[in-house]
């Protein structure tokens, strides 16, 4: 590990075009025994956290959007266009976003597409399921539904996806979630903030902050530094702290007795703004994993060598303060996520701390 961080920020991430109305950046900097919470500003352009992120000498970032995508798509990916890990995808997608964000996502859209194809349903599969969830009488010989119509089978999560899913099964979209249509007659992305959006655009948007400073390190992909980032999931921390919006005059007032200072205008923004909120509620539960306070939440150094030696996290990625073991070969075999993507994923109910 570096030496002791003094600073932790986390960022609101906002894919949708500019200027930006969800973009907030959250500040804390330890200062002997208090913690001191002196910003929460909403931003209009990703390139301000570039700025700010180049003036950086030391500081834990958390991001609230995925740093990877499913092993299978990594797969594909080697096979079609020689993307063979992770250094390899942030470079081939901030070339691609680089000079038109909007064509870069299309090519993009395009491979998910692709990939999704390549393992669906067969036709004679396709159709009595469609005849069983058509109540009109089917008259004459079913019609073959296109690729696109039948159930995808490929790989949608990653495991570490599939782990939160357990706890939060209605919050984790998968990263490749597209949704084919009709009128265009091409895939495309549910929403400006869709998952898979947000990782394209934010994988981009780190190559770019790495460009400018080059010390960054991108965790689990690299091991802590002096500046590391970090993805972060908001609703376990707020799971975890159990602090609801109506709730957080009280906890900021107890906490003061603890040594955290939440300066006046940051309680304001984040008291009427609910992307504020979520991010300052992952600060808290950052500093709550790096001062031990909550032992289920794993701070940066109680990360192994096995852990980023891992292939799996290597290629996909990881979620802060989320515990890491290696499968056996039976238990990787139930982590293996059977569903297709338009039905719920039923698993068992371990806690997150289990993993």
């Amino acid at each position: 590990m570096p030496k002791t961080q003094k600073k932790f920020i986390t960022i609101g991430f906002d894919a949708s075009r500019e200027p930006l109305d969800e973009l907030f950046w959250c500040e804390a900097e330890q200062d002997g025994d208090w913690t001191n919470i002196n910003v929460c500003d909403r931003l209009r352009t990703r390139r301000e956290i570039t700025e700010r992120i180049a003036e950086l000498d030391n500081a834990v970032i958390g991001v609230d959007f995925p740093l990877g995508f499913p092993n299978g798509f990594m797969v594909f990916l080697a096979s079609k266009v020689g993307v063979k890990d992770h250094d390899g995808l942030v470079k081939k997608i901030r070339e691609d976003l680089k000079k038109n964000t909007d064509d870069g996502i299309r090519k993009w859209i395009d491979l998910m597409g692709e990939y999704r194809e390549t393992k669906t349903e067969s036709a004679e599969e396709a159709q009595a399921r469609f005849s069983i969830n058509n109540k009109k009488p089917v008259r004459g010989r079913l019609r073959e539904l296109p690729v696109h119509e039948r159930r995808t089978m490929i790989e949608r999560f990653r495991r570490i996806d599939r782990i939160i899913r357990r706890q939060f099964p209605d919050a984790v979209a998968s990263t490749l979630g597209i949704q084919y249509n009709r009128l265009t007659r091409r895939y495309e992305f549910v929403s400006a903030n869709a998952r898979g959006r947000t990782t394209l655009v934010g994988i981009s948007l780190l190559e770019q902050v790495r460009e400018a400073k080059p010390e960054v390190a991108i965790w689990p992909f690299e091991k802590p530094k002096d500046i590391t980032v970090v993805e972060t999931f908001p609703k376990l921390f707020e799971e975890r702290l159990a602090v609801k919006p109506d709730e957080l005059r009280t906890y900021f007032d107890h906490e003061e007795d603890n040594g955290l200072h939440v300066a006046k205008e940051v309680r304001e923004l984040v008291y009427t703004h609910d992307k504020a909120r979520e991010s300052c509620v992952s600060l808290l539960g950052m500093l709550s994993a790096e001062r031990r306070e909550d032992k289920l939440l794993r701070p940066l150094r109680d990360y192994r060598d096995a852990f980023y030696s891992n292939d799996e996290v290597q290629s996909e990625g990881w979620i802060y303060g989320i515990g890491f073991k290696e499968l056996t070969p039976k238990e990787f075999l139930k982590s293996e996520d059977p569903a297709p993507p338009s039905e719920p994923v039923l698993e068992p109910e371990p806690t997150l701390s289990q993993e």
